[in-house]
């Protein structure tokens, strides 16, 4: 993704209107209904909300606080760290949404209790009417003013706590030692990434109602008690006592939260450990098996999670009851204590309770639940934080200097490093070298040569002695180490391009053929880990970034071993004796031929020097490694050779080759993630409903949903029935005894009696006349003949309403339960289904998926987009579908209460539906963005994570650092403007909304004379729900459709084409059990391409008989694993191979890769235990593992079969891995075994173990081996030469090197003369034991 940033932020010379309304969004939301957005169109963060600045301000703070915590012996808090860093701005923007919750919201109650009662009261005139109304309007419009604005800083100051704690994550993981590496798998890093920074998003904004609730509370208890009095206990008291129990639920969603985040973890590490080695597992068959390990975690998961969602589904079911319950409840104890339940105290009442259950039961609830959450996730960030860090080595003293050549040293006396307590890996290592020399170290598999290295870095700790390095230091690592980018970009490195110096390092590092053959040469994009190289091209683009950088001192860890023979001697002369002369070089190896070039040579085995000195000096001694070569005579022959050799390889680089500073034309684009258009479609909802696989689970959730809301009506409207019925028995009894208006004194607004003055008032909804009639005159009047034989059927008839409406409420809240549990448990199963279907898709998806999306993008949609699917689309989804069927209940009862709302009502109700879709095209589109461009943050801190000692090693941690701050940059700006459009649209959909509320407020004062109270009090009160309820709804509903960008990315997943199982049919149906028999294998008019452009094999034809040894040899890009592909399947050939016959296109997949066996070019090991990689299913015995353990020489390096594997392997090293494969195909016993390059970084001993191996524990099978090491295939039956993709050769390696112009005898020719000689003689001494031709028979000639 292109990290060049954008346009200047509108906002921020926007002026204060425009801010208030979100004016300066406009534009934007203009241009995204009238096209698909792009990056292109976003503006860039704000400078305060820039990735470097907020994330130096955090460090400060994280720094101040780690120090202060360690002084006084204590734990750091990054909780304090972030308040000193961003609290001051949040707890200001609480003070005035709390200022809006106290002040603001109570006042507009006020008015609106003041408007009500102003149709009851003559004196009051129509300007005081009007001033009540305006009351009403200008509180509602200052709380809107308010508090959007306030929730959008809140949710910036979210933003910036997650933008500067995820830079100091990542900060943090370039730091890291050796052994903190081991504790923290990438995956785990990536969840803190994706799913715990992701808290502050969304939580700081409910926190602010820890502060605003209580106090409301009580002002509105204050307000309710005056209206209603000891009723107003019953409903705030349940409130209150029911508090406790959700700051329960606040604090068991923590506890589940700490289950599901380590469960997720878990997942997270596993599935980034698949991704990476998708290739071997798809050659040795493991698909499935790991589909059901996965499984198994994410059912763990889903167990956790279930718990925290039937939590939640408790919470809102009762929270959505309480609407219902809170006012049944006061109003109940009202009627039951004697008041007639009129409609101005019920209606009024209902309106200050739903305002109350929202902000104490769900707002609270919330915050509690919130914080909770973040407080964990605060303290698994602070727990990474805290992991130690590769220190300041006091052994290690570092001298550089970039203004003067200086004479680089290496000093080293008895030291003595360790990667952990209790084990010692270099043991009192003496060695003094310096000047312009090269230094080989060689030793066996596991000797210390890699961490020789290491520790000169930095990275392997210092236990003991004294080391003095003289020099800047550049580091080639001996497993190539490649990021996302062009060939161009890995070799720079972020460093200047400089033509000359550029090419000459593209020629030393044999790489102008390489460029030649790429369709955009240096600019060629290449992949996450190099994908699209091989193995030979990874090293030499990882050699070449090395040399590129000015140094003194080159560490060079075996970068020959990927390399043919030819290209190694290219490297060696031109590279490191030519262009390198004047540095110091230090080369491990295993390619023992050149030991007689080197200045010094190092003999390290088993962490231990055994000897030391020149060349000479070795073979004087008798050292073992040493004899290996050929003897002490053929060194002139050699030496001959060599500076032959070093004359041809001499030549300047190819004239016709230029490389220019830009390249715009010739440039491609990078492999880009698609991103939907267009809204999200009625058939992504129904794919989302069909990933639950229940018609009949569709139907009841839709049946209780609406039978619920039904319910919920009918109680309302039941109320309203009651308390119109009790109304219109007081203006009856007042009708039929008419004599007592005489007794009518000054009217009043209450209907409760009044002990201190003895009058009794009361009150009617529908013509608010409230009288004060004497206590003897109320008593001669309620005594009455009329009233006494009519007082039996009004109680009988009370009874039916408060019976009926008690019911109601108990079904609501009943219903209402189940609905909302289900609905939890539903989406659960449909998250589960999805993710499972998903991996099901991508471990079934072809190679080139793996190749075309890097590891980021893959685990982004495996992490956040099902995070998303499995905690938050749940809850917008439940809250779109259940307050769309309260607005449109609602409206149904408004309308029905009073008819002339109707059309008013449509118009609101349309207004609000262009509003919304006018907003959820841009905000899609911007969701989107925001989706993708999450991604390459993922795939940075990997690959970064995975090139630690390289980045280190040339001090390049602040480049990774910009780049990684800028793409930051680029999430923000998206998630800035999804924020800033979120806010728009509600601050605009209440905007309408006062608008129509001030046409129906001043309306009812125009017909004051014509109205009543009661009608202005249910008008006025339910249109105020309604506004509420609207524009949180349609927020929700905007807000669902966000999230349903993340079921589109899932369920595309889960359309990923998977690779066919056959693709040719035979006759002669599928092989039996003990196929293949013989191992021959056929090859007939066999072409790869792995892209249309790209063709890899050329029409090869060759037959490979059972039990035969075959080396397959060819400089690098040659095709040679291209043919392992084709056999593998991982690429579908054109034309036949055939494997006994069977023609392996008409196998099935899986029968045919776990017929092979193979040991790969890159040895891939998982985190776990020493029996899980070798047996991850559990198929053999301990016995079994240890015998094969013996067999590779790997029993004494491994304590135990639980002995724990640190993530990709990284305490063993490569050439260990390598023999740990090799077990692993002693344990499968197949006929026909494939080797990839697996000898090319053990030393020519562990070569021979190997070799040894194969001759003995596969004597009947067949053995295809790709080897740069010629020594490693010249005893084999026969050795298959390949160039471009064409077969030039393919014999005996004794009849081959018969032909003077022969590709393998100029293969050889390049090892030089000894070598030469030495390898012709294996061949001669394989061909005459292989054809019985004895040695004694020239004798007896």
């Amino acid at each position: 993704m292109e990290t060049n940033q954008k346009k200047p932020n509108k906002r921020q010379n926007a002026g204060p209107i425009s801010k208030l309304l979100f004016l300066w969004m406009f534009p934007l939301l203009r241009k995204g209904n009238r096209k698909d957005l792009e990056i292109e169109d976003l503006n860039e963060v704000p400078e305060t909300n820039a990735s470097e600045r907020l994330t130096k301000r955090l460090q400060t703070t994280w720094d101040d606080e780690y120090a202060k915590s360690t002084k006084k012996g204590g734990r750091p808090s990054l909780f304090r760290a972030f308040a000193r860093a961003f609290g001051v701005r949040y707890f200001m923007w609480v003070g005035v949404f709390c200022f809006d919750a106290w002040i603001i919201r109570v006042g507009q109650a006020m008015c609106l209790k003041l408007y009500i009662r102003s149709f009851n009261d003559p004196e009051v005139t129509i300007g005081w009417m009007c001033f009540y109304a305006a009351g009403v309007c200008i509180c509602t419009l200052l709380h809107i003013l308010l508090n959007h604005p306030t929730a959008f800083q809140m949710c910036i100051s979210g933003m910036k706590c997650r933008v500067g704690v995820s830079s100091l994550i990542y900060r943090k993981a370039l730091r890291l030692s050796k052994a903190s590496q081991g504790k923290s798998s990438i995956g785990q890093i990536v969840n803190l990434l994706s799913n715990d920074v992701s808290r502050f998003d969304y939580n700081l904004h409910y926190i602010a109602y820890i502060f605003v609730g209580p106090v409301q509370l009580i002002i509105f208890f204050c307000i309710l008690w005056q209206e209603i009095g000891w009723a107003a206990v019953a409903g705030v008291g349940y409130v209150v006592l029911l508090s406790p129990s959700q700051l329960l639920v606040g604090k068991l969603s923590a506890v589940f939260r700490m289950q599901i985040a380590k469960q997720t973890d878990e997942r997270s590490r596993i599935m980034n450990e698949i991704i990476m080695a998708m290739r071997l597992i798809k050659c040795y068959a493991w698909e499935k098996p790991f589909a059901k390990v996965i499984n198994n975690i994410r059912l763990n998961e889903i167990r956790a999670l279930m718990r925290r969602s039937y939590l939640r589904a408790s919470f809102m079911g009762v929270f959505t009851a309480n609407f219902t319950f809170v006012p049944f409840l006061a109003v109940i104890v009202y009627g039951l204590i004697g008041y007639h339940v009129t409609p101005d105290k019920a209606f009024f009442a209902v309106a200050i309770f739903n305002v109350m259950t929202e902000i104490m039961m769900y707002y609270v609830p919330n915050a509690a639940a919130s914080i909770g959450e973040l407080f964990i996730s605060i303290h698994r960030m602070e727990d990474f934080l805290l992991l130690e860090e590769q220190g300041i080595n006091r052994y290690l003293n570092i001298k550089q200097s970039t203004e003067s050549r200086i004479t680089p040293r290496i000093h080293m006396e008895n030291v003595s490093a360790s990667w952990q307590e209790g084990t010692t890996t270099l043991k009192n290592l003496t060695f003094d070298v310096s000047g312009d020399k090269v230094v080989m170290v060689i030793g066996p598999v596991g000797g210390g040569k890699t961490s020789l290295l290491q520790s000169l870095i930095a990275e392997l700790p210092f236990i003991g002695g004294i080391c003095d390095l003289e020099g800047r230091v550049s580091y080639a690592s001996q497993e190539p180490w490649l990021f996302p980018g062009s060939v161009r970009e890995n070799v720079l490195f972020g460093r200047p391009f400089i033509s000359e110096k550029y090419a000459r390092v593209v020629h030393v590092c044999a790489l102008e053929d390489d460029l030649k053959q790429f369709p955009y040469g240096d600019m060629q994009m290449i992949g996450e880990r190099g994908m699209s190289l091989s193995g030979g091209q990874k090293a030499r683009i990882n050699l070449a970034r090395s040399l590129y950088q000015d140094a003194d001192i080159y560490l060079l860890d075996d970068p020959l071993s990927a390399v043919d023979s030819a290209v190694s001697r290219h490297i060696f002369e031109l590279c490191v004796k030519k262009h390198l002369k004047g540095h110091l070089r230090i080369l491990c190896t295993h390619q023992l031929q050149y030991l007689p070039h080197a200045d010094h040579v190092i003999v390290l085995i088993d962490g231990k020097i055994t000897a030391q000195g020149t060349y000479d000096d070795l073979l004087e001694r008798g050292v073992d490694f040493v004899h290996l070569l050929a003897k002490e005579t053929d060194k002139a022959d050699k030496k001959k050779e060599a500076e032959r050799e070093a004359e041809e390889a001499e030549k300047p680089a190819k004239k016709d080759i230029k490389y220019e500073e830009t390249v715009d034309c010739d440039k491609p684009d990078a492999k880009n993630e698609n991103m939907a258009e267009g809204r999200v479609t009625a058939k992504t909802y129904w794919g989302y409903f069909k990933q639950g696989d229940s018609v009949l689970g569709i139907s009841f959730l839709a049946t209780a949903f609406l039978l619920t809301q039904v319910l919920i009506s009918l109680t309302d409207y039941w109320l309203s029935l009651w308390t119109t019925s009790e109304e219109s028995r007081v203006l009856t009894l007042v009708e039929q005894h008419k004599d007592l208006y005489s007794e009518i004194e000054e009217p009043d607004v209450s209907f409760v009696p009044h002990s201190d003055n003895g009058t009794y008032s009361d009150s009617s909804n529908n013509t608010f006349f409230d009288y004060h009639l004497d206590m003897e005159t109320f008593r001669s009047f309620m005594t009455s003949r009329y009233v006494v034989e009519n007082e039996h059927e009004y109680q009988w008839r009370k009874h039916i309403y408060m019976m009926s409406y008690i019911t109601l409420a108990v079904l609501v809240i009943v219903i209402d339960l189940i609905r909302t549990v289900y609905m939890f448990y539903y989406t659960m199963r449909i998250s589960r289904n999805i993710h499972r279907r998903m991996f099901s898709c991508i471990v079934e998806a072809p190679i080139k998926f793996f190749d075309d999306n890097p590891s980021g993008r893959i685990m982004n949609r495996f992490t956040k987009d099902i995070g998303n699917l499995d905690e938050y689309l749940p809850l917008s989804m439940f809250d779109t579908l259940d307050i769309g069927l309260r607005i449109l209940g609602t409206v149904i009862i408004v309308c029905v209460s009073n008819a002339y709302f109707i059309v008013p009502a449509i118009i609101l109700l349309l207004a609000y539906w262009y509003i919304r879709n006018f907003f959820v095209t841009c905000s899609r589109g911007i969701k989107r963005i925001e989706t993708i461009t999450r991604s390459p943050l993922y795939t940075h801190l990997s690959s970064s994570v995975q090139g630690l000692s390289t980045i280190r090693s040339s001090k390049s941690q602040k480049l990774l650092i910009d780049q990684f701050d800028t793409m930051q940059d680029i999430h923000s700006s998206s998630w800035y403007h999804f924020i800033a459009g979120n806010n728009w649209f509600s601050i605009w959909l209440e905007m309408t909304s006062v608008v129509f509320l001030l046409i129906v407020a001043f309306s009812f004062v125009a017909v004051s004379s014509y109205t009543t109270s009661g009608k202005v009090g249910l008008s006025i009160a339910s249109l105020l729900q309604l506004m509420n309820i609207l524009q949180f709804g349609m927020r929700q509903s905007a807000e669902m459709e966000n999230y349903m960008t993340s079921v589109e990315r899932a369920l595309e997943y889960t359309k990923i084409a998977p690779q066919k199982d056959t693709v040719k049919e035979t006759r002669r149906g599928n092989p039996s059990k003990s196929w293949p028999a013989t191992g021959k294998i056929k090859f007939r008019d066999v072409c790869l391409n792995y892209d249309e452009d790209k063709t890899v094999l050329n029409e090869l034809d060759f037959i490979i008989e059972g039990r035969e040894k075959i080396g397959i040899v060819g400089r690098t890009g040659a095709g040679k694993s291209s043919i392992i592909a084709a056999l593998f399947r991982l690429t579908e050939p054109d034309g036949d191979i055939l494997i006994d016959g069977y023609d392996t296109g008409a196998v099935k997949l899986h029968d045919l890769r776990k017929n092979i066996s193979i040991i790969p070019q890159d040895p891939v090991l998982f985190s776990g235990t020493v029996r899980y990689n070798l047996d991850p299913f559990d198929m053999f015995s301990d016995e079994d593992l240890w015998r094969v353990l013996e067999v590779v020489e790997l029993k004494d390096s491994v304590p135990a079969l639980d002995f724990l594997v640190a993530e990709s392997g990284a305490n063993f090293s490569i050439g260990q891995r390598q023999l740990v494969c090799l077990a692993r195909a002693i344990l499968k016993s197949n006929k026909i075994l494939v080797m990839d390059e697996a000898t090319a970084n053990v030393d020519p001993r562990t070569d021979q173990l190997i070799q040894n191996t194969i001759r003995t524990k596969f004597p009947d099978c067949t053995v295809i081996t790709i080897a740069h090491r010629l020594q490693t295939v010249m005893n084999y039956d026969k050795i298959m030469v390949l160039d471009h993709g064409n077969l030039l050769e393919y014999d005996h390696p004794h009849k081959l090197l018969q032909n003077p112009d022969g590709r393998l005898t100029n293969l050889i020719n390049h090892t030089g003369a000894a070598n030469q000689k030495y390898l012709r003689e294996i061949a001669l001494e394989a061909y005459n034991e292989k054809f019985g031709v004895k040695k004694e028979s020239k004798k007896d000639s």
